[in-house]
């Protein structure tokens, strides 16, 4: 009991601090599918830099079998299956990934890719029930995301939100307007 109380003072204390600060790590959203399989995360590849690229491969009136990130220049590991049609799309300067909508059931049948630039991408078929993963603050975008797979298809995945960088890792809070400098690492 005695260990639940400190616990859960604790906790208050690091949400009351960071209120003050306005300092927030990150916020998540999901994870969205069955869930079922081998676990992925692109956590770490992160701090090389924004996202910048992706690529899903999605079977022809089905389920999406595969997603790929790239940070800065740099292309993580492929999750999933690399069959089906391959779409590849290349995020413009400064352009960030804001929402992330989509169907799901035993698979994710459809991802559904929204960027701060206006942009929207579709794969996949709209089957299934229905999500939509948003950050919690308006300044943060898609850091990074996890979730599960079979070999052959995705079965969950979650979405991991951040504020913009700073140089020097740091976030800043509030991105300064009409500037990108240190592209793709801000």
């Amino acid at each position: 009991m005695l260990l639940q109380v400190l616990l859960v003072s604790l906790a208050l204390l690091g949400h009351s601090a960071a209120e003050r600060t306005g300092h927030k790590r990150h916020s998540f959203s999901g994870e969205y599918g069955s869930g079922s399989g081998t676990p992925f995360s692109y956590s770490g590849l992160h701090r090389r830099g924004v996202i910048t690229a992706l690529r899903v491969w999605e079977y022809s009136c089905s389920y999406i079998a595969g997603i790929q990130l790239q940070f800065a220049y740099t292309w993580g590991q492929a999750f999933g299956g690399e069959r089906g049609t391959k779409h590849e799309v290349s995020l413009l300067r400064g352009e960030r990934i804001t929402q992330v909508s989509g169907k799901h059931s035993t698979y994710i049948y459809q991802l559904i890719i929204s960027t701060n630039k206006g942009r929207i991408f579709f794969f996949g078929q709209p089957y299934g029930v229905s999500f939509n993963a948003i950050p919690e603050e308006p300044v943060e975008f898609l850091d990074f995301i996890t979730g599960h797979h079979n070999g052959a298809a995705l079965t969950g995945i979650g979405m991991h939100w951040a504020g913009p960088r700073r140089r020097g890792g740091r976030r800043a809070m509030v991105p300064v307007a009409g500037r990108s400098p240190g592209y793709p690492f801000e």
